[in-house]
């Protein structure tokens, strides 16, 4: 049986997201313990709660210690299976974390899959589904990932409701060596859900002030919605950041917050934005031959990822200098 310590790096969600995902593809059991304890509240929230109840649906597999709060769980996977899939988080928790989790289990289905997920599309601490949709998957597909996804139904915190799909069929990964890209346009969507239109209307007058220097395009989306709620998501390539409107918050706040990211990550300069780096590292450790790239900064979901992955895979991974990322 595998064994993860929760408490690696961060000792946060993403040490479960990433064990249980690899422990189904490499259709081992897995115990992790010490679940989050690196965080103020240890144990399972029902965000991750959502994660373990997905995967064992995905793979019928048996799950024990799965409740709110637990800081261990054991989980027998079960053959991954093709056809449709539907979960309904019950929450306002984050659409795109669970499809992230679940896409790496999906490629290696004996048959096509679609997974139908009922939550959050643009929630805190979670790519938006724009970001999911044109920054990861695109970037995934060079490494052989054959996945598409869909937007149904926009959902915010705190109501959720909102409904995303994801289509996958069975790929073989490669490795892939990921250059920095030219510069290219820069594309904007503002997505407005039962708010007023001056709000996108105010978000779009920032975002051309913000990026007068470069060439892009706004676009503005009013998504039929399960809750009122505003994002603004801004990407080129593998570069890509967004930002959340909420109670307080100006429009014009969202929008400098979104460029400002952007814009960051544009300077830095590397083949992929921090967020995409940690998120591709699942694919270039389950891949045939190696793989690099290079990255703006290492953030602690890299490092944490980068540790778990390489015990679980046995795959050498190398944080090197110049913030270059190496899978051998």
């Amino acid at each position: 049986m595998l064994e993860i310590d929760g408490s690696t790096g961060e000792g946060g969600g993403q040490v479960l997201r990433t064990a249980l995902s690899l422990a189904c593809v490499l259709q081992k059991p897995i115990r992790i313990f010490n679940i989050r304890a690196g965080r103020d509240k240890p144990g399972l929230k029902a965000q991750h709660l959502s994660v373990c109840r997905l995967l064992g649906e995905v793979t019928g597999g048996a799950l024990h210690g799965d409740a709110i709060g637990s800081t261990e769980i054991t989980f027998e996977p079960g053959k991954i299976m093709g056809g449709k899939y539907s979960f309904d988080i019950g929450t306002a928790g984050s659409c795109t974390l669970l499809m992230q989790a679940a896409l790496p289990v999906l490629l290696h289905a004996s048959a096509p899959c679609s997974l139908r997920i009922i939550g959050g599309t643009h929630v805190r601490g979670a790519p938006t589904y724009e970001y999911f949709s044109e920054v990861f998957l695109p970037a995934a597909r060079e490494f052989g990932v054959k996945a598409g996804a869909k937007l149904l139904k926009a959902g915010f915190y705190p109501k959720g409701g909102g409904e995303a799909e994801l289509s996958v069929e069975p790929s073989a990964l490669h490795g892939a060596e990921l250059k920095r890209q030219a510069a290219g346009r820069i594309s904007c969507s503002v997505t407005l859900c039962r708010l007023p239109p001056h709000v996108a209307e105010r978000e779009r007058k920032k975002i051309a002030e913000q990026l007068s220097a470069h060439d892009f395009e706004v676009k503005t989306q009013e998504p039929p919605s399960g809750s009122a709620g505003n994002a603004v998501t801004i990407w080129s390539g593998r570069h890509g950041a967004s930002a959340l409107g909420e109670a307080g918050k100006t429009a014009e706040k969202v929008s400098s917050e979104a460029c400002g990211a952007f814009l960051s990550e544009e300077k830095a300069g590397a083949a992929v934005d921090a967020h995409l780096a940690d998120q591709l590292l699942i694919y270039a450790a389950l891949a045939k031959g190696k793989s690099s790239y290079d990255t703006g900064q290492f953030t602690p979901h890299l490092k944490t990822n980068a540790a778990v992955l390489s015990k679980l895979t046995g795959r050498n991974i190398i944080l090197a200098a110049e913030r270059e990322i190496l899978v051998e």
